[in-house]
This record gives C-alpha cells, sequence and structure tokens, in this order.
C-alpha cells in the first residue's frame, strides 16, 4: 500500500499544475539552507498547508503560509533537485518550485566582478544557491551616490525590470559614463511577449558562447515563452538566434567616440529561471553568458555609402535604419573601407542611369573590406549580371554581396531587426536619434 501510494503521488506531481504555468513562482537555494519560498494561489487556509514534494515523497514537513511566502530549510542534496510545494491531500494544486543545489560552490574566475541592480529574485536566490560573487544593489541612483565604483575591466553590471529604465538610451548612457558592460535580464522596453523557443548548442554565437556550444548536448533546452527583441536603433549582434534568425539574446552597442571606449549592453529574452537546475547546460550557458557579457567589446567599423537612394527627409522617414547609418557615417568618414548601400523598396523606381552608376562598382566590392548590401527587389538587378543571382534561394554568388529581398517599406519591427544584424555584421555603425555626432 506505501509503494502504491509513493506511485499515485509521483502521478499527481506529474499531473498538470492548476496554477498556470507561467504564474508558478521559482526559487533557488542551496542544500541545507533557510529559503523564503514565495507563493502563488490562495493563502493554504483552503487546500491545507504545503510541504515540498519530489520523486513521489514528501521532503519536509508542511509550512505555515504567511503574506505569500514560507520560509523553510532546504532539503540536503547530492545533485541538482527540483522540489514541487503542494498540499497533501491535492499534490495537483502545485504553489511553486524550489530548485536546490548542492552545499558547494561553482568554480567562478574572480576577476570577474559582478553588480547586479534590481535583478530579478530568481537570479538573486540563483546565485546565492551556486555561490555566485554578486554585489547587490536595489536602485542605479545607491551607485550614482558613490556606494560603488566600476571595477576595471572585465566587470559587468546586471540589471532587471526596474533599473533597466524605460528604454535602452538609459542604459546606453549609464554604459557610457561608467564604462562597464550590462547585461539587461528583464526590462519594459523588450519587445512583445512571444511563444515557446528552443536553444541548443548549435545556435550559440559570439564570444565565450561558442564554448558552450561546441559542446555535446543531450537535449535542447525548451522554454515555454520568451520576449522578442527591443526595437531600438542600435548595432546588435545575434548570440543565440532563433529558428527564424531573430536575437534570443544580443549584443547592442551604439556607435560614437573611440572603439577603446565603446562598451556594449546584452539583453537576454529568455526566461532562465525555468531551466536553471534542470539542465547542466542552462546553467553552464549562463554562466558563460555572463563571462562573455563582461569581456564583450566592439570590432572595427565601416563606413556606410548610400548608392541609392538620396536620404532625404521624405527617404529617412520611411528608412529609419538606413537613416541611422547615414548619420553615423558623418562621424566615421574616414573609415578606410565601405560597405555601399543599395535600396530598392518600396514603388519608387530607381534612374535609368542608375546601372552604369552600379557596373562603376563592381571592381570595389569584395576588395579587402568593401561590401555591398541590396535590400529589397528590382528588374534592375537582372540585368546587372555581375551578380550572379539566385533567385531561388534569394542570394547572390557574389563575394562581397548580402540580398535582403524583403521588398516591404515601411518594413515590420522583425525585418528592421534583421537589417540591424545585418549591418551589424557588415560593420555598419548606427546612430540613434538625437545622438547624431558633429562633423569633424
Amino acid at each position: 500500500m506505501k509503494a502504491f501510494l509513493y506511485l499515485l503521488a509521483f502521478w499527481l506531481l506529474a499531473a498538470p499544475w492548476a496554477l498556470p504555468a507561467e504564474e508558478l513562482p521559482i526559487a533557488f537555494a542551496r542544500g541545507g539552507r533557510k529559503v523564503t519560498l514565495p507563493i502563488g494561489g490562495d493563502d493554504g487556509k483552503t487546500d491545507g498547508l504545503p510541504a515540498l514534494w519530489a520523486f513521489g515523497r514528501r521532503w519536509s514537513e508542511p509550512v505555515t503560509v504567511k503574506d505569500g511566502t514560507a520560509e523553510l530549510v532546504a532539503p540536503p542534496v547530492r545533485v541538482p533537485v527540483v522540489f514541487r510545494l503542494a498540499p497533501t491531500h491535492d499534490l495537483k494544486r502545485v504553489r511553486g518550485e524550489l530548485v536546490v543545489y548542492p552545499d558547494r560552490p561553482l568554480s567562478w574566475d574572480k576577476g570577474v566582478q559582478l553588480t547586479a541592480v534590481g535583478a530579478p529574485d530568481w537570479f538573486d536566490t540563483w546565485s546565492e544557491a551556486v555561490g555566485l560573487p554578486v554585489r547587490k544593489f536595489k536602485e542605479l541612483r545607491s551607485l550614482a551616490a558613490g556606494n560603488w565604483r566600476a571595477p576595471e575591466k572585465p566587470g559587468l553590471l546586471i540589471l532587471g525590470r526596474k533599473a533597466a529604465g524605460n528604454g535602452p538610451a538609459v542604459v546606453h548612457r549609464f554604459v557610457a559614463e561608467h564604462k562597464i558592460n550590462v547585461l539587461v535580464l528583464e526590462a519594459d522596453w523588450f519587445g512583445d511577449p512571444a511563444g515557446p523557443a528552443t536553444v541548443g548548442g548549435g545556435q550559440m554565437r559570439g564570444d565565450l558562447l561558442a564554448r558552450t556550444g561546441k559542446q555535446s548536448w543531450p537535449a535542447m533546452l525548451e522554454f515555454r515563452s520568451h520576449r522578442q527583441p527591443c526595437g531600438a536603433l542600435v548595432n546588435r549582434w545575434a548570440w543565440i538566434p532563433d529558428e527564424a534568425n531573430l536575437p534570443l539574446v544580443e549584443k547592442l552597442a551604439v556607435a560614437g567616440g573611440p572603439l577603446d571606449a565603446v562598451r556594449c549592453v546584452v539583453a537576454s529574452y529568455l526566461p532562465w529561471q525555468e531551466q536553471l537546475g534542470r539542465r547542466e547546460t542552462a546553467d553552464a550557458t549562463l554562466l558563460d553568458l555572463l563571462a562573455a557579457a563582461a569581456n564583450a567589446s566592439v570590432d572595427g567599423w565601416r563606413k556606410a555609402d548610400l548608392v541609392w537612394p538620396k536620404m532625404d527627409e521624405r527617404a529617412g522617414r520611411q528608412r529609419p535604419v538606413l537613416s541611422a547609418a547615414a548619420d553615423a557615417a558623418v562621424a566615421w568618414k574616414d573609415c578606410p573601407w565601405s560597405a555601399y548601400l543599395l535600396d530598392l523598396r518600396g514603388a519608387e523606381r530607381p534612374p535609368d542611369g542608375l546601372l552604369p552608376e552600379l557596373r562603376a562598382l563592381e571592381g570595389q566590392i569584395g576588395v579587402k573590406a568593401n561590401g555591398l548590401l541590396i535590400l529589397g527587389d528590382d528588374r534592375l538587378l537582372d540585368a546587372w549580371e555581375w551578380l550572379k543571382l539566385d533567385r531561388a534561394k534569394k542570394t547572390s554568388h557574389r563575394p562581397g554581396v548580402v540580398w535582403l529581398s524583403d521588398d516591404e517599406l515601411p518594413s515590420s519591427t522583425k525585418n528592421r531587426i534583421r537589417l540591424m544584424l545585418t549591418l551589424t555584421e557588415l560593420g555598419v555603425p548606427l546612430t540613434a536619434p538625437g545622438q547624431k555626432e558633429e562633423k569633424k
């Protein structure tokens, strides 16, 4: 009978939760340590006092819920274990999850200094559970009050929703002032909520993340939801792209000033708390993300040379991303190499004399760091045989040429993000509105 009850308990815990998954509180702790666990649902008076359950058995005495939390001691474990908090007589009514780690700290490079301001609760409890050395503050103004000095590189500032402000420009100003890289885990200026996302080793890009990606992953990380990338006008590098090549994690930077003075903002649109402690690769990837963000830098730029159309006020309103590239080109006019931009999107036809001008560029494209980006489609491209267009695959077989064939104008937010990613890959700096450099 006892074995039957354990099997019944295990089946009930595997059954659908009464509390929606996206509302399920998740906390982290180290085995044998006291922890305050947030509780979802009612106050526990109607369905009995909850206790910790895992593997079909109860691991704690029932705990009293007060003001939406419960205090308890995390059970000792040898490997990370996910416990569910549920009342004994209704194990389907899960009130929260507690991920418990063994009582031993992880290995971390002490040369990389971490500071968190207003970080999400899950990051606070996770970093304490794994022994990650993080200095913590509640508000950014605490740093400005002289309580903190930016560490020498490498250093990383980790921000949550309130500290991230109302837009990436706020973060970039802080980054420029204090000369420190930033990782944003949650922000109101992230894009809209989106559906499920999966992450595997083959998706890793950039800096130290390539180390995790090269390892053999036993399974993909599956997230129930994520946020769309922010739509700000910035240079961006996709560190973890999704199936549509839109970023799940990306590095952002605003061009301006000497390259060695540019600091980076890394934005993560994934709810890591859903996978930490459940998959070893999740913990390894987040740790690599912290290290990569702290060490992130910006490579050299190429100036943008807009072949057509000419960037007047009307064209700038229709093409805000290219307008940002044209504005930045003023400050970076002395760059030795160019990225030529040809925009054929929209109803307006290019002039008849454009084809000879394009043919004059043939000897420059692909030479050292010169490249050509073509946006949209037009029959003019078929007359320019040098391009070696492959219309079936929507690509060009000419080295140094990139073709984005989508002809939509004004473009969607997703296509604007894809354009920013492509321009960044080409080395084209973007200057956001209000941050234009004066011509030197």
